[in-house]
Formats: C-alpha cells, sequence, structure tokens
C-alpha cells in the first residue's frame, strides 16, 4: 500500500506555487502532477491566495498615515522609546516595545 506524506506549506509558499503556475503554459492538473502537489490542495488554497493578493493589491502608499509627534516631545526622555499594542481578533495581541 503507498502512503503519502503531507507536506504543510505556509501561505508565502502557496503564493509563490501559484506565481510559478500563472508563468507556466499547464492546466492545473498538470502542474500539480508534475510538481507532486496534491490537486484538492491547489484548488482550496488557490481563492485564499487570491483573495489575499487582490486585498494586497488594493492598499497604496496613500493609505498610511505619518505619526506626528507633539511640540517638544522629540526632547523629552522618553521620545527614544515606543510601545505598540494591536488586539486583532480570535484573542491575538501582538505587542512591540523599543527603548
Amino acid at each position: 500500500m503507498k502512503t503519502t506524506q503531507r507536506i504543510h506549506r505556509s501561505h508565502a509558499q502557496w503564493r509563490e506555487i501559484f506565481t510559478q503556475f500563472e508563468a507556466s503554459s499547464l492546466s492545473a492538473t498538470a502542474f500539480c502532477k508534475q510538481h507532486g502537489i496534491a490537486y484538492g490542495s491547489f484548488m482550496r488554497w488557490r481563492p485564499r491566495v487570491d483573495a489575499a493578493t487582490s486585498h494586497m493589491a488594493q492598499v497604496s502608499a496613500d493609505d498610511w498615515l505619518p505619526i506626528q509627534l507633539a511640540a517638544g516631545a522629540e526632547d523629552s526622555p522618553t521620545a527614544r522609546g515606543w510601545d505598540i499594542e494591536l488586539a486583532l481578533p480570535g484573542g491575538v495581541q501582538l505587542r512591540m516595545r523599543a527603548l
């Protein structure tokens, strides 16, 4: 009996796979067979990567705003450090600090 080893790929790896697929002239079935990728996994990941890529394409430099320090804040003893906390859905928290 033949057993198949599962390969867990990151989102970035799938994005690279789809970039290679788009550059090839192969059908999805042929591409998957040639690269040893399960066709079902390929088809499941394609909409996820497409959605993330289209969202990233919509973000431009105009979407970012500069941070303005209060007048005289550059000279304060605490101006050298910063502390950011980002609360994400699902209870995920990202904390960044520079001293």
